[in-house]
């Protein structure tokens, strides 16, 4: 948590420096820059594989009312919870290409809220300005921002830590659909909870596959050199 292409280029030149003759030591890390042997698009990657599997969810409208929704994409109320890589890149594309509605979004500082929808990007440059989520303009503001994850929504996103969603807050999740963008962001035994409440959890597993799969592609890059 915490790195980018920056700090996986650190640990590609240190491992070069540890293993000189290593004909493949640029292969020791994936999510380089690009101009160091790194792939185009495996930055937006994971939130791209997000966007992805929720396109294929609302293709098929059993699952879709299994999980008490109905229609597709288009409005879809969508609250996420941290705007690291992840979160900021799948928030961003559901926004801006699905019509998906972002109504909060929860920073370690606290959270934002808009029933109309915010705009992710103008989000996304405020915390990148500021450290932060607090102060953005026009919006509503709430201190405690882990309590926004029980507000009403259709896609709860956890993109951030892991263990958010615990027994002590399972009862009170009221969105029909909870995104595991994070690793592990819903703890077992509220897994358990929500899957008795009938809630539909997409695993972390297929989640992050996207950004998985751009990893591979760019290992495989630099193997056959």
């Amino acid at each position: 948590m915490g790195t980018g292409t920056r700090e996986m280029a650190w640990i590609a030149d240190a491992y070069r420096s540890l293993y000189p003759n290593e004909i493949d030591a640029v292969a020791c890390v994936t999510g380089k820059p690009v101009t160091q042997n790194g792939i185009a698009g495996r930055v937006e990657a994971t939130g791209r594989g997000i966007q992805f599997a929720l396109r294929e969810l609302f293709r098929h409208p059993d699952d879709v009312a299994a999980a008490h929704l109905d229609g597709g994409l288009q409005g879809k109320r969508l609250i996420v919870q941290g705007l690291g890589n992840v979160g900021y890149h799948a928030a961003k594309f559901l926004e801006e290409e699905d019509g998906v509605k972002v109504i909060a979004v929860i920073e370690h500082d606290g959270a934002i809220v808009d029933p109309a929808g915010l705009h992710v990007e103008d989000a996304h440059q405020h915390v990148q300005r500021t450290g932060g989520i607090e102060n953005f303009p026009r919006v509503e503001y709430h201190a405690d921002g882990p309590a926004l994850l029980e507000a009403e929504c259709d896609l709860l996103m956890p993109a951030a830590l892991e263990g958010q969603i615990t027994p002590e807050n399972a009862d009170r999740i009221a969105a029909p659909v909870i995104v595991e963008a994070a690793n592990g962001p819903v703890t077992f035994e509220a897994d358990q909870t929500l899957t008795r409440r009938g809630k539909l959890i997409l695993p972390d597993v297929l989640m992050n596959a996207g950004g998985v799969t751009v990893s591979y592609l760019e290992w495989v890059r630099n193997v056959s050199h």
